[in-house]
């Protein structure tokens, strides 16, 4: 055999899809998703500090599924309410701007990112465990007395590359004829989804250190100065793996990641953290 047999022959099909999604990639030829209108004015008064709770529930009140499902999360499970939370302006003075800011983001993003047709169950599963991750971010910044508002998008956000590397990578199989399988969906989403969530929140200009987390949650060391919010975001994410598929010796393998101690936390704040499991599966429930 020719040793430069394989050296000269054509890529194959699935190569060249990479290729081309590559190529996307580093020339920003992107669809890339809005920040939907409602998300960003709830973003926008949250952070106002003249901001009232009428002014705030006013806003929402123009979004029907963002009003529905903020009183959903008021009278979940999570908050506990000894009454039932009738109107918006009683659950805004309940949660708190930062809470609502964190459900507006949440409701948009399913409702308006995490849709694709004829990928319905992957989309599902993504977004469930982005919903877990921004739980579970929400606790490890309060065990560690952090900014516990930011953590929740930052893991709430962590994968929204992966419904945009989607779409380019179906896009471009229908172009050049390749129908690809679960298994080179899975690898192309892993392999790019960090960069591309990166550019998203970027086009969003949402503040430095969140793109970063975003970017940098599968390899910490590359956020510089935000390393730290990386490394929250990579724990919240193996924390909600971990919470998908419970696992006693998967659990104890995950007390000795190397995150855990560059965070800072002790062995007894690990365990609380593995403490809190139900609790964040009913925060993360009542976001879905």
């Amino acid at each position: 055999m020719n040793p430069h047999t394989l050296e000269s022959a054509p890529p194959s099909r699935e190569t060249e899809l990479r290729r081309q999604l590559v190529q996307r990639i580093a020339e920003r030829r992107l669809d890339l998703p809005m920040l939907p209108q409602t998300a960003a004015d709830v973003m926008t008064v949250c952070n106002d500090t003249s901001c009232d709770a009428a002014r705030l529930a006013g806003l929402i009140q123009r979004d029907q599924a963002l009003a529905a499902h903020t009183l959903h999360v008021a009278n979940s499970a999570v908050y506990a309410p000894r009454e039932p939370i009738v109107s918006l302006q009683q659950a805004v003075s309940r949660l708190g701007f930062k809470t609502m800011c964190d459900i507006a983001v949440a409701v948009t993003m399913r409702s308006k990112i995490f849709v694709l047709k004829g990928q319905e169950e992957r989309l599902r599963a993504m977004w469930e465990h982005s919903a877990m991750s921004g739980a579970w971010a929400k606790e490890i910044a309060r065990v560690r007395r952090r900014n516990v508002e930011g953590a929740f998008l930052s893991g709430l956000l962590h994968d929204i590359g992966k419904p945009v590397v989607l779409q380019v990578v179906l896009e471009l199989g229908r172009g050049s004829g390749v129908r690809p399988d679960g298994a080179l969906l899975d690898a192309l989403l892993q392999e790019f989804h960090a960069e591309v969530g990166g550019i998203v929140l970027a086009s969003w200009k949402l503040p430095d250190w969140m793109c970063a987390a975003v970017r940098c949650h599968h390899d910490p060391e590359l956020a510089g100065e935000h390393v730290e919010y990386s490394r929250t975001a990579m724990l919240a994410d193996l924390l909600a793996h971990s919470s998908a598929h419970p696992d006693p010796e998967a659990d104890q393998v995950l007390r000795t990641h190397p995150v855990l101690d560059d965070l800072g936390l002790y062995d007894e704040e690990t365990e609380a953290l593995f403490e809190r499991r139900e609790a964040v599966q009913q925060t993360a429930e009542a976001f879905r």
